[in-house]
């Protein structure tokens, strides 16, 4: 936090809107492993299967985004079979069905 004390909220948004390329990609790597070890350990975690799959989204690699979001579908399926609907797990099920139609046309549109 004390960075954003040091440089205020315009300087640490002005940082993270203009990464260099390399900042960039360890970012997204480091989300991406942070993602890959929440789902090792729970691997019914709806939310991180969803973000892990707008990152692969965001990377253009549509086949795994198309897994994950697929997979996340499925759990929020499961679970508003098993234990009813939370807030949490309605939003991410809309944004992993959304992903999921965006993943497959992309996917389609490439063959």
């Amino acid at each position: 936090m004390k960075a954003l004390d040091r440089r205020g909220i315009v300087g640490e948004l002005a940082s993270r809107l203009f990464q260099s390329p390399l900042e960039r990609d360890r970012s997204f790597y480091r989300r991406y492993r942070e993602l890959s070890g929440v789902i090792d350990e729970a691997p019914d975690a709806l939310v991180a299967y969803t973000l892990r799959g707008e990152l692969n989204l965001e990377r253009g690699e549509y086949e795994r985004a198309r897994t994950d979001f697929g997979t996340a579908v499925e759990l929020a399926d499961a679970l508003d079979e098993d234990q009813g609907w939370h807030l949490i797990e309605q939003v991410m099920r809309d944004r992993a069905l959304y992903g999921l139609e965006v993943a497959r046309e992309a996917l389609r549109v490439a063959r």
